[in-house]
C-alpha cells in the first residue's frame, strides 16, 4: 500500500477509536439482578421456595398438591406441612393422620378461611373451633433489617381444660388463638391462623423466614419434610379474560362484525316484489268467457263430449258400442242420475244459457270420472 493509502485509512480509523475509547470511558459493565415471571413448579406450587430452604439446608423434602397418604408413605420422624383447606379431610384421613401422630410424627397446618361453626373433620378430632380474628403478630427481625410483622384474620378457641396441654398458644381465648403447639403421644402438632407467611413471595418479606424457620424447626426429626399445598387454579372464565384476551377481543370484534351484518336495517319497509308468472288459468277462462259471448258455446262442449266417449269406447266397451237414447238409457241406469239429466248431457239444446250450460259440463264431467 502506498503512503498516501496508508494516511487515508488512518484517517478514517481515526473517528471509530475515538467511538470505541469514548465507549469504554463512559460505560461500566455491572451486573443486575431482575426478576422474571416463575416458571415450571414455581409458577403453581406457592411451597416452592420452602422446598428449595430446606433442601439447602440438607433436608429431604416431597411435596404434593393433594394429601395422598397411601402414596407418601409417612415415617415416625417426618413431618408434614399442610397448607391446603384442611376441610376437604376425610374422617378416614383424619384417623390415619392422628395414628400417625401418635407415632411419632409431626404435623403442621393452618386454619381454614372463613369456616366459622364449620372446621372439618380435623379440627373438631382437634377440640379446635374457628372464630373470624384480626390480629397482628411482631416480631424483631435481625440486626439492620426491619421488623416481621403477618396479620392473621381467622383464629381458634379452646375449651379452659385445654389451655394447659399447649406448650405454646399466642393470642387469647376471648379473641381467639392463632397459634398453637401441641404434643400427642409421641408426636405432636401445630396449628396457625393461616401459612401463607411460607409461601415463595412471602419469604422474601422482612423476618418472614426468621418465623417459618420458628414454626418449622421444632418439627423436624431429622426425618423427611412433606409439603401439601393447594394448587390454587383460578376458574376457567378468569383465565379467559386473564390470559385468552388477545385471542378474544378479535373473536368478539369478529362477532359484532357478522351480527351487524345479519341484523336488520332501519328504514320503511319495501314489500317483496311479485315473482313473474304465467297466469294459465286465467288465460283459459279469459278464452273461454270470450269464445261464449260469442254465441259459439257449443264449440266449448264438443271437445268435453268427444273425450267423454271415447274414454267410455275404451273402458267399456258394451256402453261405446251403444248410442243415441239406448246409451242414455244405459247410462242413468248404471249411474242411478235422471234420464232428462243424461240426455242433456249427451244431447244437449239450448247451451246459450249460462245456467243450462254449466249443468250440462258439470254433468258430463262427473260422468267422466264416475267408474
Amino acid at each position: 500500500m502506498s503512503r498516501r493509502g496508508l494516511l487515508i485509512t488512518l484517517i478514517m480509523l481515526l473517528p471509530l477509536a475515538a467511538l470505541i475509547a469514548w465507549w469504554f470511558v463512559t460505560f461500566e459493565r455491572v451486573e443486575d439482578d431482575v426478576d422474571v415471571p416463575l416458571r415450571g413448579e414455581a409458577s403453581y406450587n406457592p411451597l416452592y421456595g420452602l422446598k428449595k430452604v430446606l433442601q439447602a439446608r440438607g433436608i429431604e423434602v416431597a411435596s404434593r398438591a393433594n394429601l395422598n397418604l397411601q402414596a407418601m408413605a409417612l415415617e415416625s420422624d417426618d413431618t408434614l406441612v399442610l397448607t391446603a383447606d384442611v376441610r376437604t379431610l376425610t374422617k378416614d384421613q383424619v384417623d390415619n393422620l392422628l395414628d400417625w401422630i401418635d407415632l411419632g410424627g409431626q404435623l403442621i397446618f393452618s386454619l381454614p378461611p372463613g369456616s366459622e361453626g364449620r372446621g372439618g373433620e380435623l379440627l373438631d378430632a382437634l377440640g379446635l373451633s374457628v372464630v373470624s380474628h384480626s390480629a397482628c403478630l411482631q416480631w424483631p427481625a435481625q440486626a439492620g433489617a426491619d421488623s416481621g410483622e403477618h396479620c392473621f384474620v381467622f383464629g381458634f378457641k379452646l375449651k379452659p381444660e385445654q389451655v394447659k396441654d399447649f406448650s405454646l398458644l399466642a393470642g387469647d381465648n376471648q379473641q381467639g388463638y392463632y397459634f398453637g403447639r401441641r404434643a400427642r403421644e409421641d408426636g405432636g402438632w401445630f396449628v396457625a391462623g393461616d401459612l401463607k407467611f411460607l409461601s415463595t413471595e412471602a419469604l422474601k418479606q422482612p423476618g418472614n423466614a426468621e418465623l417459618a424457620w420458628q414454626v418449622i424447626g421444632p418439627a423436624l426429626q431429622g426425618g423427611k419434610v412433606h409439603l401439601v399445598y393447594a394448587a390454587d387454579v383460578p376458574p376457567l372464565y378468569v383465565l379467559l379474560v386473564e390470559r385468552g384476551w388477545p385471542a378474544l377481543l378479535p373473536a368478539l370484534l369478529a362477532l359484532l362484525a357478522w351480527l351487524w351484518t345479519r341484523s336488520q336495517r332501519f328504514g320503511p319497509l319495501l314489500p317483496q316484489a311479485a315473482a313473474h308468472r304465467r297466469a294459465l288459468r286465467e288465460h283459459v277462462e279469459a278464452a273461454g268467457e270470450f269464445t261464449f259471448r260469442r254465441g259459439r258455446a257449443a264449440a266449448l262442449y264438443a271437445p268435453l263430449r268427444r273425450a267423454f266417449i271415447e274414454r267410455l269406447r275404451r273402458d267399456d266397451q258394451t256402453l261405446g258400442s251403444l248410442d243415441g237414447e239406448a246409451l242414455a238409457q244405459a247410462l242413468a241406469t248404471r249411474t242411478k242420475r235422471p234420464l232428462a239429466e243424461i240426455r242433456q248431457a249427451l244431447n244437449p239444446v239450448d247451451l246459450s244459457r249460462p245456467e243450462q250450460f254449466l249443468a250440462t259440463v258439470k254433468t258430463l264431467t262427473e260422468l267422466s270420472l264416475s267408474p
